[in-house]
């Protein structure tokens, strides 16, 4: 996304529309199915790029040498899952993405930014909204820590959540200004991210993204000044479970703090300050080495935790001391010494 890669002035809508369809033509044929291109409001004038996302086969990469050669592409670069070609002056991005999320991803990248302010609707819950769908956010307590649990990847249904309108959205937006209408008709939507808070990511987004720019200068020149007061977000669980049930997210969330538990657990009868006070000298790199060296000789991180987690700390010392004085005999020497 962005489209400035090959340094390609934007392209006119005709040339554009022209370029697209003769990509859905190939790609009917190519891929029946199994790609989308997202959906941009009625009268943009002009592209930077086109995105195509495409679900992603086991033989990708013979399967895109195909696809620049059919299309006579012969400039692309290829970043991690994105594969970006010049095609007839217009840079052509492949996405490729697990089938199981190419319309969560299509949903997700259609009408611009849209999705991204949809995204931020979303965090007020502590959920997120991205190519994934709709995802609660769990993070563990004192810690950098999160992991994403999935709660749905009905675009629909996530609508009828934050109280946005999907007709009107699967009808499409005419402008720019009727999309910037129907994120803020939500009952969640506060102006306070976008215009009170000069320093924050949507600001410097804002910056990045022309879509995002261009919503906080609308949302100042229509004299929009809504704050929707919302409770604490992790008291709002309560409402995320009720309002999608199937998601069994009490059932995930709780098998989330047992792990964080677990880790815990483990953390406190196994850590690099105790190794170092074990095996004094050891520290930095030689100390990084050891313990690693220490938890592989169990074979796999599973054998690791439940040795640690059933073993007093007495036997984690001794063995400890063990290890070091027969993989690290310098360090041994050293305590020794001591």
């Amino acid at each position: 996304m962005g489209g400035k890669l090959f340094d390609f002035p934007r392209m006119p809508r005709d040339a554009y529309l022209e370029r697209e369809a003769d990509v859905r033509r190939y790609l009917d044929e190519k891929l029946p199915g199994l790609y989308r291109i997202p959906r941009y409001y009625g009268d943009k004038p002009d592209f930077g790029d086109m995105d195509v996302i495409v679900a992603a086969p086991p033989d990708w990469l013979a399967l895109r040498a195909e696809i620049a050669r059919d299309l006579g592409i012969t400039e692309s670069k290829a970043v991690g899952h994105v594969f970006s070609t010049s095609y007839r002056g217009l840079q052509t991005d492949f996405f490729t993405v697990p089938e199981r999320y190419l319309e969560s991803t299509y949903n997700f990248f259609s009408f611009n930014d849209l999705g991204n302010l949809i995204g931020k609707l979303c965090r007020r819950f502590d959920l997120k909204y991205g190519e994934r769908g709709l995802t609660y956010v769990y993070r563990r307590e004192g810690g950098n820590f999160h992991v994403e649990l999935e709660v749905t990847l009905d675009f629909e249904r996530i609508c009828r959540f934050l109280g946005l309108e999907y007709e009107a959205w699967r009808a499409g937006f005419g402008s720019l200004h009727e999309m910037f209408e129907w994120v803020v008709a939500s009952p969640y939507f506060s102006v306070a991210p976008y215009l009170d808070d000069t320093d924050s990511n949507l600001r410097k987004r804002g910056r990045e993204r022309t879509t995002v720019a261009r919503f906080i200068a609308w949302l100042g020149e229509s004299g929009i000044d809504k704050r929707a007061v919302l409770q604490d977000r992790r008291s709002c669980l309560p409402e995320v479970i009720a309002a999608f049930p199937e998601a069994d997210l009490a059932a995930k969330i709780e098998a989330e703090r047992a792990a964080e538990a677990r880790a815990a657990e483990i953390a406190a009868k196994f850590n690099g300050k105790r190794v170092m006070r074990l095996v004094p000298g050891l520290d930095g790199k030689a100390l990084g080495e050891l313990i690693r060296d220490f938890k592989a000789s169990f074979g796999d991180p599973g054998a690791f935790e439940a040795w640690v987690l059933s073993t007093p700390e007495d036997e984690i010392e001794a063995r400890i001391r063990d290890f070091a004085a027969r993989e690290r005999p310098s360090a041994q020497r050293h305590q020794d010494f001591r």
